[in-house]
């Protein structure tokens, strides 16, 4: 077979394709492909789309040749609603984490840090804002990615995609009615109405949530994958959970004093592991089996120890759950199952996370991976900190601060929510920052690449983090540490936020222009030899002669004036390079070649610009050296 017969290959990019063959692009539609990317695709190898979207290479680069090449009109669909359905999600979720999220918590935490104490804050107010954490801001991320992307993994449609946005405003108005009741509970017996009536509408949402993504799996007719079944057990949890919630705030509500305070301490607790370790960790662990190895080109997770693992996590998580509530209400004895489901836990996800190898090198790592591998290392800080807690208190605190009301109730509060936070901050927050720095610039047929690392919010996020758990452990030895963990939430909100600015931007769309005028700032390279870190675009636009070059070894795709203008100007060579599998040393020897031939055609310099000027000068050393 002829060479030109093997075209597309595995290296051929998505936009190159299109552009040749733009009825390619119904192939890849099929394989989840649509609504990413604009009209001309991610800036993706085939390679990449098929690994990504978990179909073997060689039927997709078959199905790709048979589709005929003599049409040329691009087979245009019309945006659908399930597209792009989630953005109004993402955009919520940010909404939610600066206002009634992490920008409420921070306001209570420094009014527990001016006052010196955690019950400077209320307890309808705390739960109001881990409400709105769960809820507004893991729940309504999860429901925005779940809907767009599994249907994508199954190559299918989402199912009754309507209804599916409906989801989104029952669970606002839920959110809002459930966090104004709450705090109002207190003073207006009508409250506690607005707040179960809105409890039962973010129970409707989560159930009809669930009940979409089941119905588009059993329409794909595919069957499920490993780590699909930690998607259904996280689906089990947060409809679990939202039940549980709302019969606790029926308990709640009415409560004060006393009263109050033993319900929650019996009940409350339970809640978090059900939210925190069932809900999210399940899913988080589910979604990274599948984006670990598809994206980043990571090792593929053993499916028989994942199902495995799987069994192991749900019955320690059932533990938790059951330990924390016997032992308030059938003796201390029964502290020895949760102790022992933390240990479980705790080794169990080790073990699974340790096989998965997040931290050895791969090829498509981005800016993304590193919100993700530190998201890790908040998870098992925290799960560490939960093994270590009888160390701390029966054995440091005893130590060290036995007169302090900690060792003498035989119960840290500070040390064991700072356990909560490393792993809601640390673990799930950062899990939501980088899988959204991921896939928005891919939806929205943006180079990651292209834009901003965001190391300010990791610096910000981390230390915030860090100064939180680290703070708020050290109030049991002294009222001071109480204003290092008042300043976290400062820190961490304003990490938040730069980052949803700039998510929100590339969902909106006005990233592309700051992209395009950050690179034609850096479009006039110096003068001297090419070097990989040139975008492709700077150096056709010091030297259009070399576009020729660049055809001959195989990037065909810049023989489109609109792909020259837009992605050649955010790819460096030495990344074309790579993903068209060419020797980058040996191109950019050849590039300089011919680059000194067009400045010096006749083997003598020229004048005017600066390439001559310091071609002039190269001469002059030259002629003093010999």
């Amino acid at each position: 077979m002829a060479a030109a017969d093997l075209w597309p290959d595995a290296s051929t990019l998505i936009p190159d394709l299109i552009h040749r063959l733009p009825r390619a692009r119904a192939v890849l539609d099929r394989y989840g492909l649509r609504g990413c990317g604009g009209e001309a695709g991610p800036a993706e190898t085939l390679a990449f789309f098929a690994r990504a979207h978990d179909v073997p290479l060689p039927r997709l680069l078959e199905e790709i040749r048979r589709e005929p090449t003599s049409v040329e009109l691009p087979v245009l669909q019309s945006p659908s609603l399930a597209d792009a359905i989630y953005r109004p999600f993402f955009k919520a979720g940010i909404a939610v984490v600066l206002s009634l999220g992490a920008t409420w918590g921070a306001y209570l935490l420094l009014r527990i840090a001016l006052g010196g104490s955690f019950a400077a804050a209320g307890l309808q107010a705390v739960n109001a804002h881990g409400h709105a954490q769960i809820f507004g801001w893991v729940g309504l991320f999860v429901m925005g990615f779940a809907y767009q992307a599994f249907p994508r993994f199954k190559h299918a449609s989402l199912a009754y995609p309507r209804l599916a946005l409906a989801t989104l405003g029952m669970l606002l108005v839920g959110l809002v009615g459930r966090s104004l009741g709450q705090l109002l509970a207190g003073g207006h017996p009508l409250a506690w109405w607005l707040a179960a009536g809105a409890s039962c509408l973010e129970v409707a949402a989560i159930a009809t949530f669930a009940g979409v993504i089941l119905i588009t799996w059993r329409r794909s007719g595919k069957p499920l994958a490993f780590y699909d079944y930690y998607i259904l057990s996280a689906l089990f949890w947060f409809v679990a959970q939202a039940v549980y919630e709302g019969i606790y705030l029926t308990a709640t509500a009415g409560a004060t004093g006393e009263r109050l305070v033993s319900l929650a301490a019996t009940w409350q607790a339970p809640l978090r592991d059900m939210q925190i370790h069932g809900f999210a960790m399940l899913m988080i662990f589910g979604v990274s089996q599948r984006i670990f190895h598809h994206f980043y080109g990571l090792p593929k997770p053993n499916e028989r120890s994942s199902l495995i693992g799987l069994a192991l996590l749900n019955a320690a998580i059932v533990g938790e759950i059951a330990g924390l509530a016997l032992m308030k209400t059938a003796g201390h004895a029964w502290a020895a199952l949760w102790y022992g489901s933390v240990i479980a836990l705790t080794l169990t996800a080790a073990s699974m996370v340790r096989s998965w190898r997040i931290f050895s090198p791969c090829e498509d790592a981005d800016r993304s991976l590193k919100f993700l591998r530190a998201a890790y290392v908040w998870l098992f800080v925290s799960l560490a900190m939960l093994v270590l807690l009888p160390v701390y208190q029966f054995g440091l605190l005893s130590a060290l601060a036995h007169d302090s009301e900690a060792a003498k109730l035989g119960f840290s509060h500070a040390y064991y929510g700072a356990t909560r936070h490393a792993i809601t901050v640390g673990f799930i927050s950062l899990m939501i920052v980088g899988v959204a720095a991921k896939v928005t610039p891919t939806l929205n047929g943006i180079p990651s690449s292209a834009l901003p690392p965001l190391w300010i919010p990791f610096a910000l996020i981390n230390a915030g983090c860090a100064l939180r758990v680290a703070g708020q452990t050290l109030t049991d030895f002294t009222t001071r540490a109480y204003m290092i963990a008042g300043v976290s939430g400062l820190l961490e909100v304003t990490g938040l936020a730069l980052w949803g600015l700039h998510v929100w931007r590339v969902m909106s769309g006005r990233s592309k222009g700051a992209v395009a005028s950050e690179t034609s700032e850096n479009a006039a390279i110096p003068a001297g030899p090419i070097a990989p870190g040139y975008t492709v675009a700077a150096v056709l636009d010091r030297y259009p002669e070399l576009l020729d070059v660049f055809l001959d070894r195989g990037f065909t795709m810049l023989v489109n004036p609109q792909l020259r203008g837009s992605i050649a100007r955010v790819v460096t060579i030495e990344r074309a390079c790579r993903r068209i599998d060419v020797d980058c040393r040996g191109f950019i020897e050849e590039l300089n070649r011919q680059r000194e031939q067009i400045a010096r055609p006749d083997g003598e310099c020229g004048s005017g610009d600066g390439l001559h000027d310091a071609c002039c000068h190269e001469c002059a050393e030259d002629k003093q050296a010999t």
